[in-house]
């Protein structure tokens, strides 16, 4: 939890001075107010980025485990993710030319995504599928 009201809180209170000197339009209290909207802010900044932080599916599966054919579905929207950026950039392409380094670059990152989907998921989506497992994965 963010602690910089606190520490400008006892920072004011340390001050010589009477404590009739803090009022609504004072230096002081504009310091208070400024760390108050500070932590609210990081506050609201770090439980947006705790939910950021849960995995994807459990997000969406309210932390039930998924069942295969959901599995398969996000895996397959994840490898064809670059499916239709390739596409605009070959009919942007003149006929005749070669392909541009971005294209060949594309074409490499989907290619080994797919291989990676037909080897390498299995292992993954088995530990996924198991309820009790899931929390080593996260």
């Amino acid at each position: 939890m963010p602690k910089t009201f606190e520490r400008t809180r006892k920072a004011i209170a340390k001050k010589k001075g009477a404590v009739d000197s803090l009022h609504q339009y004072s230096r002081d209290s504009k310091r208070l107010h400024r760390a108050q909207v500070r932590d609210e802010k990081l506050e609201k900044i770090a439980a947006s980025r705790k939910k950021n932080d849960k995995p994807y599916p459990l997000r969406q599966n309210d932390s039930q485990p998924l069942q295969m054919d959901v599995i398969h579905e996000l895996i397959k929207t994840f490898v064809h993710q670059y499916d239709e950026e390739l596409n605009e950039i070959k009919k942007a392409r003149r006929p005749g030319r070669p392909a541009s380094t971005k294209e060949d670059l594309l074409k490499v990152k989907i290619d080994n995504l797919q291989k990676e989907y037909q080897n390498g998921f299995y292992y993954l989506v088995a530990r996924v599928k198991e309820a009790g497992n899931r929390k080593a994965v996260e």
